[in-house]
């Protein structure tokens, strides 16, 4: 890689600064590696999400991000890191798997450094073991590629749950209760495994893969442009942006499993669908009351597609 990034340790922050750091440096066209994390818990909704999809009675701060991805929340127990690159780097990939697969390769190497068999599954999910432990998204900003992600130092499926307005309120317990089986952290595997230990191992994967070096944040430099980027990702014209249709899309639990629900003449069904291979893995129907049922793959299939779609 020519002229590599610097990596700016930033440790613990207060949760617009974990967001306004990557949208203030592309706003900046400044290349760099960010490792921080929230000091207290937010939630984050994608460029093209509908505000609805928010539990506003949560009671949790929220902002719209200026790229891709689905609702997340987000807190202390997550190691965060931002790359900002130059559209224009020479060499640099042209195409969104591209760029995942250049940023996320030190972060696929500090995990198996730990001795884990981690994998990128695309288009932006890390594995362990075949269960998440990364959430990704990224995206071009102005003349920038952006690709921001964390490592879950622990999570908490219930307050996952809680921040996500769901169709149904039995999907609250269903949606936490499917995270629990498809997602595992840093600490489920080693226990005493601390935020600074992971944001100085991330460092040190990105300076013997990129060779890039720590630098000291020029926050004075930055200041302006993180405070227009905390505007405008709290605008409220942005933020309460919507769409049709908002509140029975699909969940996402980890890439290629969402909950779904369907609704039928029989009432509503809530089904835990592998979209990787068009299956249904486990359904629900919610009316009278909510009750699992036990599913044929072959026999499924209609609950893939919602009558009348």
């Amino acid at each position: 890689m020519n002229a590599p990034p610097p990596i700016y340790l930033a440790g613990g922050v207060d949760w617009m600064t974990t967001q306004t750091l990557y949208h203030g440096l592309a706003e900046r066209g400044e290349e760099a590696v960010v490792l921080c994390w929230p000091t207290s818990p937010y939630v984050s909704l994608g460029c093209h999400e509908p505000y609805e999809d928010f539990r506003s009675g949560s009671g949790l701060a929220v902002m719209r991000r200026q790229v891709g991805g689905s609702l997340v929340y987000l807190d202390q127990r997550q190691v965060f890191y931002h790359v900002i690159l130059s559209l224009a780097r020479p060499g640099g990939p042209r195409s969104p798997e591209g760029w995942y697969r250049l940023a996320l390769g030190p972060v696929v190497h500090y995990l198996r450094d730990l001795g884990w068999q981690a994998e990128l599954r695309l288009p932006a999910d890390i594995l362990v073991d075949g269960l998440k432990i990364s959430g990704n998204a990224g995206g071009q900003l102005g003349e920038s590629i952006v690709v921001v992600g964390n490592l879950l130092l622990d999570f908490s499926p219930q307050e996952m749950a809680e921040a996500r307005a769901l169709p149904h309120p039995a999907m609250r317990s269903l949606f936490a209760e499917s995270m629990g089986r498809h997602l595992t952290t840093l600490r489920a595997r080693r226990p005493d495994i601390s935020g600074q230990e992971v944001m100085r191992g991330l460092a040190a994967a990105f300076r013997e893969d990129w060779g890039s070096k720590t630098a000291p944040i020029p926050w004075s430099r930055w200041r302006e442009a993180l405070a227009q980027a905390a505007r405008k990702l709290t605008d409220p014209e942005w933020l309460l942006a919507t769409r049709a249709g908002a509140g029975l899309g699909p969940v996402k639990v980890r890439e290629g499993v969402y909950l779904q629900a369907v609704r039928r003449p029989d009432g509503l069904w809530i089904a835990e669908i592998d979209t990787g291979r068009s299956a249904v893995l486990r359904a629900w129907r919610t009316t009278p009351g909510l009750s699992e049922v036990l599913v044929d793959d072959e026999k499924a299939a209609w609950l893939l597609t919602p009558a009348g779609g």
